[in-house]
């Protein structure tokens, strides 16, 4: 267990229970969080300017949950000014991806995959937020209850130590040695039989999201066991999500829909998993209960 003052576990409890974790979370503080912090906290001092780290993980690996209570955390150990700025926000607003869906492909609609972000927004942003000049940087908002991106904008105002840009395919290589012709799934094998869908994927995955990764100083995973997992927790979601609502959970997914939900994003997770622990500068690796199962850190210049 970490050597911390006891108003600063306390401040990290409040977050905590502010954000409804159970009790047994207690744990991510020694086990997660506090390494991470440590791990940015020797990044900065590196480079001794803004340090941008890209934060990967898999839906359900605990990113959100990482990215709001670290900053506190950081500015309470090491006096760490630490931004986020989430992939998820980036996303095209749904009539451009509706134009898409008409014009190239009808799995356009479904937001995730590369192709459905506002890459070079994204890398002008972390291009206004690395110079460290503390200008405002305005950055979209988007709404996954609605499925559309905001009228209202937010606004991050710098100099920052540190940002987290955070999202579930950061990183990834182009993949150009991996086999995108033999379908992995239903969704496509049956919706996308010509490849024209999986052939903008590997388009934009080669070019603007490899110009958006490389503007990363570091890379930070949330290693999940296995795509399976993933599937599990999403199902989990779905789930309480009924449980909750009840007839009120309109937007709750059957298992039907989950699944053909989720083999959107099946590729590139199982990619992902099987090669970003070797590209990575943090790798947390979770295990299917969500406790961390283990650290690695490498702390050197790449």
């Amino acid at each position: 267990m970490a050597t911390l003052a006891p108003e600063i576990r306390e401040r990290w409890r409040q977050g905590r229970r502010r954000l409804d974790l159970p009790q047994h979370a207690d744990s991510l503080l020694d086990q997660l969080h506090f390494p991470f912090v440590e791990a940015l906290k020797y990044w900065h001092q590196q480079k001794e300017s803004t340090v941008i780290v890209g934060l990967q993980g898999c839906q359900g690996s605990g990113k959100s949950t990482l990215c709001d209570l670290v900053p506190g955390l950081a500015r309470d150990l090491h006096k760490l000014r630490v931004g986020v700025v989430a992939l998820d926000d980036f996303y095209l607003p749904h009539a451009r991806r509706e134009e898409l869906s008409h014009q190239q492909h009808p799995l356009w609609i479904t937001r995730g995959v590369p192709g459905t972000h506002e890459s070079q927004l994204a890398v002008e942003v972390l291009d206004k937020l690395a110079t460290g000049s503390g200008d405002p940087v305005t950055i979209p908002s988007f709404d996954k209850g609605i499925d559309d991106r905001l009228e209202t904008s937010q606004t991050l105002e710098g100099p920052y130590d540190v940002v987290i840009f955070e999202g579930w395919c950061l990183g990834l290589g182009p993949c150009s040695d991996q086999d995108w012709e033999t379908p992995i799934n239903a969704l496509e094998q049956r919706e996308d039989a010509e490849m024209l869908w999986r052939h903008r994927i590997r388009k934009e995955l080669e070019g603007p999201y490899q110009q958006l990764f490389s503007r990363f100083d570091h890379l930070a995973i949330l290693l999940v066991p296995a795509w399976e997992t993933v599937s599990l927790w999403r199902s989990q979601q779905e789930a309480k999500l009924r449980h909750d609502r009840g007839d009120t959970a309109t937007r709750s997914m059957d298992d039907a829909a989950l699944k053909r939900f989720l083999d959107h994003y099946e590729r590139l997770t199982r990619w992902t998993i099987e090669t970003l622990p070797a590209r990575a500068d943090f790798v947390a690796r979770i295990a299917e209960d969500r406790s961390v199962i283990s650290i690695e850190t490498r702390l050197e210049d790449r």
